[in-house]
This record gives structure tokens, C-alpha cells and sequence, in this order.
């Protein structure tokens, strides 16, 4: 009799924790393994996007979707439906590299049991970077798209995740946000939101702290993509019937100063513009001296938007009218035109004197 109620004392004292464990992080759903909403679930982190948009992607399926939309946190920032006419899948996570892009369509692609219509991606110059790909490959542990996947599909996957310690930890951290947000926040719509205005010395703060995260890899340890132009030709032949729409993602003018201009990469840049746009036809072009990337007030460091200033990228990109959008905002460079481009207002921009002093004060080494 004793033996029998130690067993069941044993197993009430464990069954019961892990019912309340299994139970709260499937109401809060911290992996995006499930599609339910709740007042305590808005406020996600996105402490590992590639497997939770993977997760998500995978268990709420694609197929309503016509439209994908890839690239790096720059990306993640725009609102899915801020796109008109399309039904966009954001599918895009910090430091995606261009090697990846391939690899997330054919996943997005097998889910979805059909190529899309079409294919948006933000480019950032740092994939330009060849030396990068090392430091993004150790700072995900070596893992590439197809585990995230293979992760995500093994057998009761998404249940046994709900006993997991970590899940508790994220979903937690998700309870803690609902009542206090962050500068990063994903609801269950598959929206990355920035809750905070941050102040101007906040934004001083950060914009610091983003130069001196890229220096190393965009200054002296810089070396070209040559395989740029040959990695795009390849995403067409791959999907011949998907109309690719290519973005250079926006930065604030301090960012651009220093990595392009002070740096010395003004011919890499034009490289990069230049081979897209042969390659691709043509592109949308926020990346240069605009009236939104030289106003501070539309960033929150030194390259990612608000909110408003990230939709006016999707509504340049959609064709669509958005209220206070400037009309230097999102240039069409095609073909045609390029040429035209990169010969006039580049070299402005070189000569271009800006009142950031104070900000890179101490960016120089």
C-alpha cells in the first residue's frame, strides 16, 4: 500500500506540473506552432525566427498566400499587409544572408505545393559582405534553412515542444510583454511591431552601437560578392514563372556616410545596383540620400524604420498611394535608367556634408 501511494504521489507531483507546463505554453504559443490568439500572446519575441516563422509557416500552411517575402530584420519590420494587391508571407529574419534565399523559397515553395506569383526581397549591402557569411553561420551555430525545416517536421514535433523548458522561458517572457512591450515585438499575425519611441539620445545610443557592429565586416574585412549577379540568375532559372521584385532596404544617412562613403565602397555599391539591376530588369531603391533616410526621426537606430516609414516601403513597392509618402522615396531604377543614376546624384551624395558630428563622435577608430 505505501509502494502504491509513493507511485501515485510520485506521479501526481510530476503530471501535474507538466499538464500546467504543456498547458500554458500552448495558450501562449512561443514556437508558433498553433494559430490561436489571446490577450496574452501579442507580445512575442522573435528569439528565433527562422524556426518560428518555419513553424508557423509549416503548421498554418502557405496556400492562401501569393506573395513571399524575404530578407533581414530591416525586412521583418514591414507589415505583410501593408503590401495592396498581393497576399504576403513575411518570411524574412535578422542577418539573412543572400545564400539563404534560395534554400527559404524551395521550403516556402514545398509547403505551399506551388511555386508564388511573386517573390519580394529586401537586399541589404552587408550581403554584399563575402567574409559576413562566416559570422552569421557561427552565430546560428552553423545551422542553414534545411534544419530549421527538418526540425519542424519531425514526429510530434510541435507536442513535445510544449514541455519544453525554453517554450516555458519564451512564453513567460511573453506574458511579461504584453505589459510591457519592447522595441521588438511579433503579434500572431506575423507582424514584427516596435513599440517604443525611443528618445534622441536613445537613437544616438544605437546608431553608435550598429556602426561598431558592422566596422569589422564592412571596412577593413570587406570583400565583395562576386557571386551576386550569378546567385540572382540562378533564383529565375530556378522559378521561371515567379516575377521577382527586388528593394534595397533603407538606412539612416550617418549609416550610409560610414559604410559607403567613408569607407570608400562607393564603387561596390554602384557594383551591387548596377549587376541587380541588369540581372533582375529593375528594383526599387530606398538605399540612397532621400527625405526619409536623412530624417533621424523615421529610425530607431541606425537602420531599421517605424512603422510608418516602413509602410510607405511596401505601398512604393505595391504601386499604391500612402499619406506623406515623399516622392524621392523608393526610386524605380530599371535598365533604362541606371546609368543615368549612378553617373549624377551618387557623386552629390559624396560631396554631400551632413551634420552628424556629435552622433559618429567616436565611430572612427
Amino acid at each position: 500500500m505505501n509502494y502504491r501511494k509513493s507511485v501515485r504521489l510520485w506521479l501526481l507531483l510530476t503530471l501535474v506540473p507538466l499538464s500546467f507546463i504543456g498547458l500554458f505554453n500552448y495558450f501562449i504559443d512561443p514556437l508558433w506552432c498553433f494559430s490561436h490568439s489571446n490577450a496574452l500572446n501579442n507580445h512575442q519575441p522573435g528569439f528565433n525566427e527562422r524556426q518560428q516563422k518555419t513553424n508557423r509557416a509549416l503548421f498554418t500552411g502557405l496556400k492562401r498566400y501569393d506573395t513571399l517575402l524575404l530578407g533581414s530584420s530591416r525586412t521583418a519590420y514591414i507589415d505583410q499587409h501593408d503590401f495592396k494587391g498581393m497576399e504576403v508571407f513575411n518570411y524574412a529574419a535578422d542577418n539573412m544572408l543572400p545564400w539563404e534565399y534560395e534554400k527559404w523559397i524551395d521550403i516556402a515553395t514545398e509547403i505551399k505545393g506551388a511555386p508564388f506569383k511573386n517573390i519580394i526581397i529586401g537586399i541589404d549591402f552587408f550581403g554584399t559582405a563575402e567574409n559576413y557569411d562566416a559570422v552569421i553561420r557561427r552565430f546560428y551555430g552553423g545551422k542553414v534553412p534545411g534544419d530549421y525545416f527538418e526540425t519542424a517536421q519531425k514526429p510530434l514535433y510541435r507536442f513535445k515542444s510544449l514541455l519544453s523548458y525554453d517554450a516555458l522561458k519564451h512564453a513567460v517572457e511573453s506574458v511579461r510583454r504584453t505589459f510591457h512591450p519592447t522595441i521588438s515585438d511579433y503579434d500572431r499575425k506575423n507582424v514584427r511591431h516596435c513599440n517604443i519611441v525611443v528618445s534622441d539620445k536613445t537613437r544616438e545610443h544605437h546608431i553608435e552601437r550598429d556602426i561598431d557592429e558592422y566596422k569589422e565586416h564592412l571596412t577593413k574585412n570587406y570583400h565583395y560578392r562576386s557571386g551576386w549577379k550569378s546567385m540572382l540568375e540562378r533564383l529565375k532559372r530556378r522559378y521561371p514563372g515567379t516575377r521577382f521584385i527586388i528593394f534595397t532596404t533603407p538606412v539612416s544617412k550617418p549609416f550610409f556616410e560610414t559604410f559607403i562613403i567613408e569607407a570608400n565602397h562607393m564603387r561596390e555599391y554602384k557594383r551591387w545596383l548596377k549587376e541587380t539591376v541588369e540581372t533582375m530588369g529593375s528594383l526599387y531603391h530606398f538605399m540612397d540620400f532621400n527625405s526619409v533616410t536623412t530624417d533621424l526621426d523615421n529610425f530607431f537606430d541606425a537602420h531599421h524604420l517605424y512603422a510608418p516609414a516602413a509602410r510607405w516601403v511596401a505601398c512604393r513597392i505595391s504601386g499604391t498611394d500612402a499619406p506623406g509618402i515623399p516622392a524621392d522615396f523608393g526610386k524605380r531604377l530599371t535598365r533604362e535608367n541606371i546609368d543615368r543614376y549612378l553617373e549624377r546624384p551618387l557623386e552629390e551624395m559624396a560631396r554631400t556634408k551632413i551634420n552628424s558630428a556629435k552622433i559618429r563622435s567616436n565611430f572612427t577608430e
